[in-house]
């Protein structure tokens, strides 16, 4: 038989390890959260003040290649550090998650695709296929953290 001592010793045991891997999750996403802040207020403070908020051509090349680079490796890292530092329950809901907005992604636009050939609607945009994605993503998430 366990006594009460160490049954406490347990349950604080426990929790300490809740609190570790929840300081290091956070410390992921800050992470990430001050590389996307740094690379936001880059290409804001470098983008051409007359151009249009969707135009090409609005940064310099160097800030959209340093951009994209910083972007995939921060992406690969964060979500292999992640997934790391996430117990079980939290990576089956990444894993949903990113199945949902994935098939958003590859029934979206090959759909939009079919019928902008068919004159019905106007050419895929880019944009509002990664907005689809990104928005099933973060309604995946709150659906299955939530429910």
């Amino acid at each position: 038989m366990t006594s009460s001592t160490e049954a406490i010793m347990a349950e604080t045991d426990w929790q300490a390890r809740a609190r570790e891997r929840k300081r290091r999750v956070n410390l992921v996403v800050g992470t990430l959260f001050c590389i996307g802040l740094l690379s936001g207020f880059l290409v804001g403070f470098f983008e051409d003040e007359k151009a249009d908020l969707l135009s090409a051509n609005s940064i310099p090349p160097w800030l959209a290649v340093a951009s994209a680079i910083l972007f995939v490796v921060a992406t690969t890292i964060g979500s292999w550090k992640l997934m790391q530092v996430s117990d079980e329950l939290e990576r089956t809901i990444h894993i949903k998650t990113t199945v949902v907005a994935g098939n958003v992604m590859l029934i979206g636009y090959p759909t939009w695709f079919i019928l902008w050939k068919g004159g019905i609607v106007p050419e895929p945009d880019a944009l509002w296929l990664f907005l689809a994605g990104f928005a099933a993503s973060a309604i995946a998430y709150a659906w299955y953290k939530l429910r």
